[in-house]
């Protein structure tokens, strides 16, 4: 006959460790604040632009009439600021009977279950805003979808370069690509020659 005592039935398991993996948020746009935070009380925000003119000035013999001044123009353009809800609930099946995280006694409570919750949904949040700067610094904003939310080359009138630098190929001229970039950034930065 078997002894109900020696049945490991009845011991009780102890609980060595308890491991949360939470997923990475990828701050890193939030953290070097190229946005930074204006909250706003509208649904639709206006962009100013004033395109300043900057240019060299030639030298001119003494006596000689200076140069006249140019004016930039300006611009308004209108965004509508998208709307992301997220909904969460807290199910009796997720209280009930369940044990706490990491513990070997204590039962699961509402105001856990709520806190791991809100963490998960401030989470998501988060990650979706990065997302959203990260579309706003390559030049289109992409919903989680994959649909297009934003053009900021269309809207801003800006015909996006491509320098593709070939490093498959072994005879790519590397060095030339990268002057090629300088340029670029040169030529765009609004300088008037």
């Amino acid at each position: 006959m078997n002894n109900p005592f020696n049945s490991p039935a009845f011991n009780m398991a102890a609980l060595t460790a308890a491991i949360n993996i939470i997923p990475n948020r990828f701050g890193r746009i939030e953290a070097l604040k190229l946005f930074p935070d204006k909250p706003v009380r509208t649904r639709q925000i206006l962009v100013e632009e004033q395109n300043g003119v900057l240019n060299l000035l030639p030298t001119m013999p003494p006596g000689a009439p200076g140069s006249v001044g140019i004016r930039g123009k300006r611009a308004m353009r209108s965004f509508v600021i998208s709307h992301i809800p997220h909904d969460d609930v807290v199910l009796p099946e997720e209280v009930q009977g369940i044990r706490a995280f990491g513990s070997e006694t204590e039962m699961q409570t509402i105001a856990t279950v709520m806190a791991s919750h809100l963490q998960t949904m401030r989470n998501k949040h988060a990650i979706t805003l990065e997302h959203l700067r990260m579309g706003a610094l390559k030049g289109v904003i992409l919903d989680a979808d994959g649909s297009i939310i934003y053009d900021l080359f269309d809207e801003f009138g800006i015909t996006p370069t491509t320098i593709n630098f070939d490093l498959a190929n072994a005879n790519s001229n590397v060095k030339k690509k990268c002057a090629d970039v300088l340029r670029h950034f040169e030529d765009t930065v609004g300088c008037v020659r």
